[in-house]
């Protein structure tokens, strides 16, 4: 927030104002005694409620360079991250700076300045308090402010049409958006981009892609979104183990290529044998309509915003397990999902609800509501198991059960 160390002397001068705040430390051998962690989670937390703002520690009230030994640095350090962690809810992740400034008498001393950004969510201290920065003072939120303030900020951040930092529209596969939007578009390309969403205008001014935009329409998506991908593997016995590991693969690409590969990937390695006396009947392990289902349902509703989270899927001789990143939203239940309707990416859905499957030529989201039902209808009448949905922490995993073991091995000795 402060760029050069001429601002910051300003701003000594100046005072305290609604993005700025004094706090000059009191230490003990090894700890900080003043002041208490309560009070400095209170002044993040009303940072963090309006427009952020900037903590000086070592500075006095009026704006005196007081300094922070240079032995107790790492000690203030520490003792600021644990008060963001475990006094913030939920925690604040501050940037910590230290600077050299000289006092009164010309010495150089230390201070640090923790900056708080405003947040996309509403922050209270863990003891119980939702505070908001006016002026150069914080005061408690009122029960219509903190309803305001929670509906301004969830709808504010929708994580799929936020923008994608350093990508820029080059990303984006223009000749594939315009296929998807036709003949029927009139207005300009850029025009075009901002008003579906595809892009977005972040604080400098610059258009730059959304996640669900480079999800849907970006064949390098994975250079801006690590972890959007699906690691999928076959083993040939009934656990994960290395030693019975047939094939392993990142698949990669959209949104709509990873649902089409990995069904392909299913399709290549499942356990296929084959009826006959009278011709060849192939039996599956999995109803791939089931399966088809159960994949784009992970790719479209997983929550993109848990870093390092990916689609997982493996292949077992007797089950296939699906686990995707994010746990049920609002009043989503295992018992009740097969009935309710939620979307998590309601940008990303939108898109691929208008797209078909080069593989299938089916639609992505053809019916709409209806895919956890298919899922279990589909799959329960092939191996006479239910599917099982888990919600294990921040990620659902659902099982499939494959064709009977016994119609296989029957299967397998009639083909022999």
């Amino acid at each position: 927030m402060y760029n050069s160390i001429e601002s910051i002397r300003e701003q000594l001068d100046a005072g305290e104002d609604s993005v700025t705040e004094f706090k000059e430390i009191r230490l003990g051998k090894r700890s900080v005694i003043s002041p208490n962690p309560e009070s400095f989670a209170e002044e993040m937390v009303a940072f963090a409620n309006a427009e952020g703002g900037t903590l000086f520690l070592g500075v006095d009230d009026q704006g005196i360079v007081k300094g922070i030994p240079k032995d107790h640095l790492g000690v203030v350090e520490m003792w600021i991250v644990n008060i963001a962690s475990n006094n913030c809810d939920p925690p604040i992740v501050p940037v910590i700076r230290k600077l050299r400034l000289p006092n009164t008498r010309g010495e150089t001393l230390t201070i640090m300045l923790v900056e708080v950004s405003k947040s996309i969510y509403v922050h209270r201290t863990t003891s119980g308090r939702w505070l908001i920065r006016v002026g150069s003072s914080k005061r408690n939120l009122t029960q219509p402010e903190l309803l305001r303030l929670s509906q301004q900020r969830g709808r504010s951040f929708v994580f799929d049409e936020q923008p994608v930092y350093n990508a820029v529209k080059k990303d984006l596969d223009s000749e594939k958006i315009k296929r998807f939007f036709g003949e029927t578009v009139t207005i300009p390309f850029k025009g075009l981009l901002l008003n579906t969403r595809i892009t977005t205008r972040d604080e400098k001014g610059i258009d730059r892609p959304t996640v669900a935009g480079l999800l849907a329409f970006s064949p390098t998506v994975q250079e801006y979104l690590s972890s959007a991908f699906i690691e999928a593997a076959v083993y040939r016995g009934f656990e994960l183990d290395s030693n019975d590991l047939i094939h392993s693969q990142q698949i990669k690409g959209t949104a709509s290529e990873q649902i089409d590969d990995t069904l392909l990937f299913i399709k290549r390695f499942m356990i296929r044998a084959a009826k006959k006396p009278v011709g060849r009947i192939d039996q599956t392990q999995f109803n791939l309509g089931a399966v088809f289902e159960a994949l784009v349902n992970a790719v479209a509703h997983r929550d993109y915003s848990i870093s390092g989270s990916k689609i997982r899927l493996f292949l077992f001789a007797d089950r296939l397990e699906l686990y995707s990143p994010g746990d049920l939203p609002n009043t989503v239940t295992l018992e009740n999902m097969p009935f309710r309707v939620f979307t998590r990416n309601q940008l990303l859905v939108s898109f691929l609800s208008r797209m078909k499957s080069k593989k299938t030529n089916q639609s992505y989201l053809e019916s709409r509501g209806e895919g956890v039902r298919r899922i279990i209808r589909e799959s329960e009448a092939l191996s006479g198991r239910k599917p099982e949905y888990k919600l294990l922490g921040q990620e659902l995993l659902l099982v499939i059960w494959s064709r009977k073991a016994q119609q296989i091995n029957e299967s397998k000795n009639e083909s022999a």
